[in-house]
């Protein structure tokens, strides 16, 4: 009896463990990913979109699902390089915002060996389909653009370089990766010290002539202000002149002959009151001279 209920147990247990091997392990194929089932004879043909599903059940192989990041993702390239012109090195930060481009997807499962996250389930990352692909077209293409101009050129045509070499990386990223390009361009430049310390003693000299020339302006107020107050002060003083002459001419036209008749009367007046009676005398003795008192 023993022995038949031990039987009957591990019957159980075989028949529990078939169950589990018949149901096959469940996995999930995230949002922006696309899978494969990866079989002991390589990928299914066909593209598992988002989706939750078993695998199939095994016993001696398991499949495997391969998930493939097709996300938009934002990338970054900073890198120095040469400026023949110049012989000075120039800072570049390149920033670009990739997807994968859905018409190349099934080639990369081909391409790029998966790495492993569980054991029914391997991914391959964006990040290294960028690095495999995009990463060096980018600098290369980058350097070789940026190189036939000079610092002084890239820092006065910024806004142009920036956009003909994001036209130009645009093309070659997707012309020769399996990328769809979001947007591309330079984000950074950082320029060689000596020409940063040039410019800031340029700026320096320039905001030391634009004082200089704020104050002769104000010198030139000043002084032109003193000089109107001086003409206004002459033309002041001129009037005065004028107008003491007019008041003077004036007067002594007012003075006629009538006047002066009238002047000479009263001072001979004052002089006959001044008189005491008393005659002049010469040496003629008792002779009376003759004195004319009319005039």
């Amino acid at each position: 009896m023993t022995t038949m209920k031990r039987a009957a147990g591990v019957l159980a247990l075989a028949a529990a463990a078939l169950g589990l091997l018949a149901c096959g392990e469940r996995v999930e194929v995230p949002p922006a990913h696309v899978g494969k089932i990866m079989t002991k004879d390589g990928y299914q043909d066909n593209l598992i979109p988002t989706s939750k599903f078993r695998l199939p059940p095994c016993i001696a192989y398991c499949d495997r699902l391969v998930l493939l990041d097709v996300s938009d993702k934002a990338y970054q390239e900073s890198m120095s390089i040469f400026i023949p012109e110049d012989k000075l090195n120039l800072g570049v930060t390149v920033r670009a915002t990739l997807s994968v481009n859905p018409k190349k997807t099934a080639e990369l499962f081909n391409a790029i060996s998966p790495e492993g996250k569980a054991d029914q389930i391997a991914v391959i990352a964006n990040e290294q389909v960028y690095r495999t692909y995009a990463s060096q077209i980018i600098q290369a293409e980058v350097r070789e653009y940026l190189s036939q101009y000079s610092i002084s050129q890239i820092a006065s045509s910024n806004e142009k370089i920036n956009a003909d070499l994001g036209a130009r990386l645009g093309k070659a990223i997707e012309a020769r990766t399996p990328f769809a390009v979001r947007h591309v361009g330079i984000t950074n430049l950082k320029y060689p010290d000596i020409i940063t310390k040039a410019q800031e003693a340029a700026a320096e000299r320039r905001e030391a002539i634009q004082q200089e020339e704020a104050q002769t302006q104000v010198s030139a107020a000043r002084l032109e202000r003193e000089l109107r107050e001086a003409r206004l002060q002459r033309a002041i003083e001129k009037e005065k002149a004028e107008t003491e002459a007019l008041a003077q001419a004036t007067l002594a036209a007012s003075v006629d002959a009538r006047v002066l008749e009238l002047r000479k009367l009263e001072n001979e007046r004052a002089w006959i009151e001044k008189w005491n009676g008393q005659l002049p005398t010469t040496t003629l003795g008792n002779a009376v001279p003759m004195v004319n008192l009319g005039k």
